[in-house]
């Protein structure tokens, strides 16, 4: 563990999406006082007084002589050993930082609510809820976290992915917090690698920091006492339609008259409506208004955030935004009949029946299952129809509630579906001895014929998410009205013709998305060239104002999973036409495309560059590997542990052929001087050992979303045999392959898009990155450097993975940064990435800048020479980055997925390897996962509350996100080899293994 520098580490520009935002109006809110009903009215005179005193309150700053309260038993603070149970039960799941982006630099006034140093939070994780002040960042097994000082006096390590909600900046005098803690306190903790927040704090404490504590905690406890008293008010009165106040009254009025469309509500929104009650006439005085992060905005926050029946904080992070999803009321109306037949069965009432009846149903359904696959295991798979039952009404209305379950999963709410789920399947399952889980009800959830052989269940909770996304940012999800498009045409005469240019699209031979390709041009006496990198141009029909990029601007990036992919545009009309290498019939066959050109020396210098609109024909489409075999390239390694495939169909490409070989050695040439440039001062690039899956027997699509009720089949689907999913592991060598010389011609394209919008100062996203800096080890970053591979940049993963480095998070910025991580370590023009639009938002939003300043340049007028405005770019490439951190995080977990099944089959073999349906090839060594197995360290000890673990590398099948649980005390150097067994290889709720240290 390491100490961060004393500031936020997370910027307050992102913060600036929720707390710059403004409510909707009260006006439009009128409600009916009901004077028959008992409930105490909710008096708008008595609210004032409380803002009043919760004004004061909020605003207590200076010295710590003004925390002055009312005098409570005096609370003494002992530094002790052990845990507290709320600690351990909060601990319980730990939540890893996700992938993606901090946000740096974005302009505001910077007095927006952030997590600096200081802030009042409020955290949540398993069930758990935690409100504390941030002490300091750090570092714990290389993740950041906050210390977090609770009332009890306990100091808890947190993510920010578990706050959600955060309070006015001067709630805490600043001299107060600095009394809290020391660096001696610090350097306790960052002799402590637990990221699960498990370690004791053991240093000595001074008097005067266990009154500075008493003091912090008295206030907390002030604000516990202040929601609490809110949060009564907020429950009380009456509102229209008969209904109690607080969160009914606000469902009330927030949820749809569509029966089955979702909205979205504030915490601010949902406090200025239960403020400021009407009775239908106009207001003799003026409605309230609530500021974000202030008392009424937390009361209101807490009164949602307890019913997840009724609305579902934000899946991003809540702190930030405020927003909560607006159940359904088809879907709340579900819930509760749900609700009410579990009740019935329990008191075996007559309601309890479609219960029952379903019970009955899934039991025989579950057992012809479990016949089948015993039956017929090893056999080809096909489709089982003989006399399977339909589901009905009811029955439907229980499998979306253990679905429900399964697809809510974040630990800071607890889903509504959970514990029915869990009574449900108690019901069908009834060994008293069985741990009922996510899991469980997945995996119980497949037998009954819910789920797909061939599905990991990603692309169901991607939709999921982005159905979320798209309420939330107010888009509609229909793409069906193509009336929008562009002509193509419109800026067709700024095009340069490259059509006599050979051009080159190297991808892989599975890829369908081929957004790119390369092109030499000669330079008559002068060793200097012109490479072209040609991309494919989406922009050229689609508008930003379109309902497929509004929609793309949610997903992100398209979506890859082994079981199929969701592009980012659904439309075949635009992929047809669109991707590098197709049939064109318009335009004398000719594709549009956005032409990045940069002269290059003989030894990689760029001498010059332009960008353009260009025309492409008839472009070379071949593969990776036919490219280098045809340069003598040492190939990518690869091998199949558990054996391959009898067979299987590869996609055919072109090959390569002699008249490409002179372009080809001239562009490789030119890649590897380029790259060698790039890393001459800075940078470094490593690759672990890798492994990917292949589903061999599939037969359709994966389910499009099975969570929604029109989606779950009305009938088991079941299958006999088995479904073949190949495994390869794969280890690239230590050279330029001609994948690696594709990348290298991207990036140099992303620095001539860059340049060309910083010189024009259009606003732009850049992205960056700082170099590692050591905290708390010996080594330096001139030893690091030192340590790669002359040329290349490229280093050991092990060594990267040495402790004691502070590795910041890659970040984007409205200004041109340096990216030292890619060897940029002067700013220059900056880095975008522009070179994959019909794969990324963030491309296209890159490209419609460009288009509109080349417009401009050429006396264009119009919507067409209109770029997008800075703050506009902030949003759309805000919202893109956080569906890209979503679809990268589902083609992870999917891979893992069929890893772990892959695994399992082999670990539950009786004779361990192989299996049916599997040959190996001579030479080739098998990996027998029931025996002992070798394992390298790449992670430092952490502890949990189910004992101590490490994260360690399993080479030989291509795992480098394993755990080794351990005794306590084992130190390891980082690359170190142990031997292991296999404990579990999980699939479902989340994809894991688990290995155990053989002694």
């Amino acid at each position: 563990m390491a100490l961060l520098p004393a500031r936020s580490v997370i910027p307050s520009g992102l913060a600036r999406r929720a707390f710059a935002s403004t409510s909707r109006s009260c006006n439009a809110h009128h409600t009916r006082v009901d004077s028959s009903t008992k409930q105490p009215q909710l008096k708008a005179r008595e609210l004032l007084e409380t803002l009043a005193a919760d004004a004061t309150l909020l605003s207590t700053s200076g010295t710590s002589g003004s925390l002055k309260t009312e005098k409570p038993a005096r609370v003494k603070f002992e530094v002790a050993e052990g845990q507290s149970n709320d600690r351990r039960a909060y601990f319980v799941n730990d939540v890893d930082a996700e992938v993606g982006l901090d946000w740096e630099s974005i302009d505001g006034d910077g007095s927006t609510a952030g997590l600096e140093i200081g802030r009042v939070v409020e955290c949540r994780r398993s069930g758990q809820v935690s409100l504390g002040l941030i002490l300091a960042s750090i570092l714990i097994g290389d993740r950041p976290r906050f210390l977090l000082l609770r009332s009890s006096g306990e100091i808890w390590p947190v993510s920010a992915h578990d706050v959600q909600f955060v309070m006015p900046v001067s709630l805490m005098p600043s001299s107060l917090t600095e009394a809290c803690w020391s660096p001696e306190l610090l350097r306790a903790w960052a002799q402590s690698e637990s990221s699960s927040g498990l370690a004791s704090e053991t240093t000595s404490t001074t008097p005067e920091m266990m009154e500075a504590r008493r003091k912090v905690a008295l206030m907390l406890r002030r604000v516990q006492r202040e929601t609490e008293r809110m949060c009564g008010k907020f429950r009380g009165g009456t509102f229209g339609r008969g209904l109690i106040g607080g969160a009914e009254g606000v469902w009330e009025e927030w949820a749809s008259e569509n029966e089955s469309e979702r909205t979205t509500i504030t915490a601010v929104e949902a406090a200025e409506y239960i403020l400021n009650p009407s009775s239908g006439t106009a207001s003799q005085s003026s409605p309230i208004q609530i500021k974000p992060n202030t008392l009424p905005a937390y009361a209101a926050h807490v009164l949602l955030m307890g019913r997840p029946d009724m609305f579902i904080s934000d899946e991003g992070d809540m702190w930030a935004t405020g927003t909560f999803i607006v159940r359904s009321k088809a879907e709340r109306q579900r819930i509760e009949r749900v609700q009410r037949w579990i009740e019935a069965h329990r008191s075996n009432g007559d309601d309890g029946e479609p219960l029952r009846s379903f019970v009955d149903r899934a039991k025989a359904v579950i057992a012809l299952s479990e016949k089948i696959h015993t039956e017929a295991e090893g056999d080809p798979l096909k489709p089982y129809t003989n006399d399977l039952p339909s589901w009905s009404s009811t029955d439907l209305d229980m499998i979306y509630t253990l679905f429900g379950a399964v697809a809510e999963t974040r630990s800071t709410q607890t889903s509504p579906f959970l514990s029915l789920a869990i009574a449900i399947v108690r019901l069908i399952t009834p060994d008293p001895e069985e741990v009922i889980d996510r899991g469980t009800i997945t995996i119980l959830l497949q037998k009954m014929g819910m789920i797909l052989p061939w599905d990991s269940l990603e692309t169901s909770k991607m939709a999921e998410s982005n159905m979320k996304a798209l309420a939330k940012a107010s888009i509609s999800g229909d793409t069906k009205d193509e009336g929008e498009f562009l002509q193509g045409n419109e800026l067709d005469h700024l095009r340069i013709d490259y059509s006599d240019q050979k051009v080159y699209v190297i991808d892989d031979a599975t890829a369908s998305e081929l957004d790119d390709g390369i092109a030499l041009e000669r330079i008559l006496n002068s060793e200097d060239v012109w490479v072209h990198v040609h991309v494919a141009d989406p922009t050229r029909y689609i508008s930003p104002a379109h309902s497929l990029a509004k929609r793309a601007s949610v997903m992100g990036s398209s979506l890859y999973l082994p079981e199929g992919n969701c592009p980012l545009f659904s439309s075949d009309v635009i992929m047809r036409e669109l991707s590098l290498g197709a049939n064109v019939q318009r335009d004398e066959g000719r594709q549009g495309v956005v032409t990045f050109s940069a002269r290059v020396g003989k030894n990689g210098e760029v001498h010059d560059t332009k960008v353009n609109l260009g025309w492409i024909k008839k472009p070379r489409v071949v593969t990776y590997s036919s490219v280098d075999r045809a340069l003598g390239l040492t190939p990518v390694r690869s091998y199949r542990p558990f054996g391959g495939p009898q067979t299987f169909d590869e996609p055919v490409k072109s090959e390569v052929i002699s008249s490409d070989m002179e372009d080809l050695e001239k562009l490789y040439e030119l890649a590897k001087n380029i790259r060698a440039k790039r890393y001459a001062t800075a940078g470094f690039d490593w690759t672990w050992p890798s492994s990917s899956v292949r589903i061999l027997n599939q037969q359709a699509p994966p389910n499009p979303d099975v969570f929604a009720l029109p989606n779950i089949p009305s009938s088991p689907q079941l299958f006999s045999g088995s479904l073949s999913v190949d495994y390869c592991v794969s280890s690239s060598p230590a050279t330029l392959t001609s994948a690696t010389m594709v990348a290298e011609f991207m990036i140099l394209a992303g620095r001539l898009a860059a340049s060309f919008c910083s010189e024009r100062e259009i606003p732009m996203i850049y992205r960056g990155s700082t170099a590692p800096k050591p905290v708390a080890t010996k080594s330096t970053l001139d030893q690091w450097l030192s340590l790669r591979i002359p040329g290349m940049g490229i280093i050991d993963p092990y060594v990267m993975a040495e402790p004691g480095w502070y590795r910041s998070s890659a970040f984007v910025s409205l200004r041109p940064s340096t990216h030292w991580i890619m060897g940029f370590d002067v700013p220059g023009g900056g880095y975008v990435r522009a070179t994959s639009p019909l794969r990324r938002f963030d491309d296209m939003l890159v490209h419609w800048q460009i288009k509109a300043a080349l417009a401009k340049n050429h006396g264009e007028t119009g919507k067409l020479a209109k770029g997008l405005e800075k703050e506009e770019i902030v949003t759309l490439a805000q919202r893109s980055d956080e569906g890209a951190k979503r679809a990268k995080r589902a083609g992870i977990n999917a891979e893992m997925f069929w890893k772990t099944q892959v695994i399992n089959q082999h670990f539950q073999s009786p004779n361990g390897c192989p299996v049916p349906g599997r040959s190996v090839k001579e030479g080739e060594e098998l990996v027998n996962v029931r025996g002992e197995m070798i394992a390298r360290i790449a992670g430092v000890s952490e502890s949990s509350v189910f004992g101590e673990w490490t994260t360690v590398v399993v080479e030989s099948l291509g795992i480098h996100v394993a755990k080794m649980e351990h005794p306590a005390g084992k130190i390891w150097k980082m690359g170190e080899e142990v031997r292991v067994r296999l404990k579990r290889s999980e699939g479902w709720p989340n994809p894991r293994i688990t290995l155990t240290l053989a002694e």
